[in-house]
């Protein structure tokens, strides 16, 4: 059909209050239009500020269908993680019944088990995407305008044909992201993305974007699914071409480079941070760092070219743990890159875990007292959760999650809760639950009351910024927000106590 749209791209409706732009639909959608293809996103989006209930999370759904079906594409491209399969499923499933599309899935699960997707029955996908998509999604476009329904020449494929479950050639994937064009963030709503947000630089109010320099990791942390070894870097022109042209295009006042190793080659972090400072743009940004990659000279080129925030992966203050997942990193390397920051004055993010591979009680105590010590900007103690494709899933989880069962990681990854026997890894009988809201509370409640820093380079973005109104709302709007969920949180905490205090006195 003439002008029919190639493919349309769809985010997962549960994504709908996130504030995170979905790098790898505007990736796709800039790939296959280069090469001569229509595009369009659906990426329903609802004010983070809201709380979604049954009802909202139905009525986003059903406009991301209504949405979907509307653009009567060719190829309707979906992406999945772990805990969505289920609503992903049901979403290609109403699709399906509402025009002739081919529905392809990609996504982390898809590499990760890509037979479910086939396993389930009467399945409404025609193919699954194993890796990255840029490619295989034109060659399935060129197979689509040419009228070619065997997709079995397609490397990187899973499909189903005649009942039988057919894994194609695998893909050699290019080395480099040169041929990478420019995202098309006009395809998303850009107001929503850009809205005063927290997660930015974390707890406090910035309005800006995440981008990406490279892609992969070498590292091979337990609790992490990556399988892309490997790591691919943009062109240094190309990053530096998008950070004008966000600054130009939608004012940002702030970008986060979220490259899980964005410090690993140290020329190329210097050739950036000096290309960056002769722009003088006005941009405070931040990145996620590892805490044994910060020479001397990376440093300082990181400070002096407008970095205000460093992320780290601390995971425990135990040397053992450390050591049994696999993070490559050294407790005094954690204590030396936060007692460099500070004395720098740039705001630090601390990840720590709980419920490590084996953590004792002893090793939680480190964690506690590392916590103290680094006396970083904000924290974060989250309970570990073991997701399919990670090593410790395949050790611990045992008997494996069934199809059925991977709405829990959904619910264990929104309450930070051990929701299922086979998700405690720890060695300890503490209540895990109640000592990550108990450690939250502790080191993360005054920092998440502020909403802004006093670092002088923010002051002074914030007062030229163009959004100086939504930053104003946003942060009265949270502060009644967070008043209500720690009133919430400690009536919860007082509640157990006095069960507590009640259930010994029965017992004496």
């Amino acid at each position: 059909m003439a002008g029919q749209l190639d493919v349309c791209l769809v985010n997962s409706p549960l994504r709908a209050a996130s504030t995170i732009i979905p790098q790898s639909l505007l990736w796709l959608a800039g790939w296959v239009e280069a090469k001569g293809y229509s595009a369009e996103i659906v990426d329903i989006k609802r004010s983070a500020l809201t709380e979604l209930n049954d009802k909202k999370r139905e009525d986003v759904f059903r406009e991301t269908v209504e949405r979907t079906v509307a653009y009567n594409a060719r190829v309707v491209g979906l992406t999945c993680c772990t805990g969505e399969f289920s609503t992903i499923t049901k979403l290609a499933r109403e699709i399906r019944n509402r025009c002739d599309a081919k529905i392809i899935v990609g996504g982390v699960h898809t590499s990760v088990s890509p037979d479910d997707y086939f396993t389930i029955k009467d399945s409404p996908f025609d193919a699954v995407v194993i890796g990255e998509g840029e490619e295989i999604l034109t060659e399935i476009l060129e197979y689509e305008r040419k009228g070619e329904s065997d997709w079995q020449t397609i490397s990187g494929l899973v499909i189903r044909k005649n009942g039988e479950i057919i894994h194609t050639r695998s893909r050699v994937f290019c080395d480099n992201l040169d041929q990478m064009p420019l995202p098309v963030y006009h395809k998303l709503n850009m107001d929503h993305y850009l809205k005063p947000q927290l997660f930015l630089l974390r707890y406090v109010f910035c309005s800006g974007v995440h981008i990406f320099t490279s892609q992969g990791c070498p590292y091979q942390c337990t609790f992490c699914a990556n399988r892309l070894r490997k790591v691919r870097y943009r062109e240094l022109d190309d990053v530096i071409e998008e950070i004008i042209f966000l600054k130009k295009k939608y004012d940002i006042d702030f970008f986060y480079i979220q490259d899980d190793t964005f410090t690993i080659k140290p020329k190329r972090v210097i050739e950036f941070c000096q290309r960056l400072k002769a722009l003088n743009l006005g941009i405070i940004w931040g990145i996620e760092g590892r805490v044994n990659q910060f020479p001397d000279e990376v440093f300082n080129a990181l400070v002096e070219a407008g970095c205000i925030q460093m992320d780290f992966g601390v995971e425990s203050g135990s040397q053992k743990m450390l050591d049994r997942m696999k993070k490559g990193i050294a407790v005094e390397d954690i204590k030396r890159i936060f007692k460099l920051c500070r004395s720098n004055h740039i705001r630090t993010f601390a990840n720590f875990l709980l419920n490590t591979p084996g953590e004792t009680e002893e090793d939680v105590q480190k964690t506690v007292e590392l916590s103290e010590e680094i006396k970083a900007s904000a924290y974060a103690h989250a309970v570990t959760i073991p997701y399919p494709g990670t090593a410790i899933y395949e050790e611990y989880v045992k008997p494996p999650l069934t199809i059925e069962e991977y709405d829990l990681l959904l619910l264990a990854q929104q309450r930070y809760r051990i929701v299922d026997g086979r998700f405690r890894i720890a060695a300890h009988s503490l209540d895990i639950e109640r000592l990550a809201l108990k450690l939250n509370l502790r080191f993360t409640f005054f920092q998440r009351l502020l909403f802004f820093s006093f670092n002088p380079k923010y002051l002074k973005v914030l007062l030229h910024s163009s959004r100086k109104p939504q930053y104003l709302y946003m942060a009265t709007a949270y502060s009644f927000r967070n008043i209500i969920y720690y009133t919430k949180a400690l009536a919860k905490r007082s509640k157990s106590i006095i069960a507590h205090y009640f259930r010994k006195t029965q017992l004496n």
